[in-house]
């Protein structure tokens, strides 16, 4: 009969307690491996970054575009009939921050009927200038399109 100290070992405790370890070879392609796969992550983790920066500059973008509109609607139609029928029917450009906003007035628009008594404003944003392609192009930019009706009050913003 054996001693209790001399009993068989699992094969999980006769791996471990073998003084084997491990060649330099095992451990080089662990750490090309790891490699791998920390550089996948951090490509991914750069990308998603640049992509929620560009997200929410394109968020600003529409959101000062949308100001611009409500800012341009807010004239008298007689003044934004005149902006219209002088060419090509821009207002002067607005900066802001690292935004170019752009504004042009119009009676037709390819989208919707013509009216005599509608005009069309489109307003787009534009950013990150692109160089490359020469002084004053953009590559990104944001487009709005609101109308203005002839003799259309703003509700609540005439007096009583």
């Amino acid at each position: 009969m054996e001693p209790a100290y001399r009993q068989k070992k699992s094969p999980l405790l006769r791996a471990f307690a073998r003084e084997d370890g491990l060649t330099l070879l095992e451990v080089a392609l662990a750490l090309v491996i790891l490699s791998v796969v920390c550089l996948a992550l951090l490509s991914y983790f750069s990308n998603s970054a640049s992509q929620s920066r560009l997200t929410n500059q394109r968020l600003s973008a529409t959101h000062l575009a949308n100001a611009r509109l409500h800012e341009v609607q807010a004239m008298g139609f007689s003044q934004l009939q005149t902006w219209a029928s002088q060419s090509p029917g821009t207002l002067p450009n607005i900066t802001r921050g690292i935004y170019l906003l752009e504004t042009e007035v119009s009676s037709h628009h390819s989208d919707y009927p013509s009216h005599p008594d509608i005009l069309y404003i489109t307003v787009t944003a534009y950013w990150q200038p692109d160089r490359s392609q020469g002084a004053g192009e953009y590559r990104h930019k944001v487009s709005i399109t609101g109308a203005v009706k002839k003799n259309y009050a703003i509700a609540g913003g005439g007096s009583s």
